[in-house]
């Protein structure tokens, strides 16, 4: 069957045109699947990247400590352009305790993940997570 449709040079333009359009959207899927965020034990709040998702969308968070020696706070907040609201949250605990959300995007926009060591001020927390 496609080699009947390849034989002819306008079907096998057409081809051509559709398996480069599946594989950049393939390659546009791959690139925002996941957004990471690191910890090391000199910091006390760390916020990834801004990644704009569709509302109605569902967005997926973990955090994994390794040896903190407080509870880590890690939440997805939405960012309209001025300030920020944050719409899921979980804490893990401390030592190698992790944690994981989901939620639906209620509003089309731009999203990231923060993570914040303990309570006030406090340092010591390493770990990783992503938001996807």
């Amino acid at each position: 069957m496609i080699k009947t449709i390849a034989s002819r040079s306008k079907n096998r333009f057409v081809l051509a045109i559709a398996l480069a359009l599946t594989l950049s959207i393939g390659v546009v899927q791959a690139f925002a699947a996941q957004s990471w965020l690191y910890m090391t034990p000199s910091d006390e709040t760390v916020v990834g990247d801004l990644e704009f998702v569709p509302a109605g969308t569902r967005i997926y968070y973990e955090w994994q400590n390794n040896g903190s020696i407080h509870g880590v706070g890690v939440g997805v907040y939405y960012f309209d352009g001025q300030s920020s609201t944050l719409m899921s949250n979980k804490t893990a605990a401390y030592g190698d305790g992790g944690t994981f959300g989901s939620f639906q995007a209620p509003y089309n926009g731009y999203y990231f993940l923060r993570a914040k060591c303990g309570g006030n001020g406090q340092t010591g927390c390493k770990g990783s997570g992503f938001m996807e």
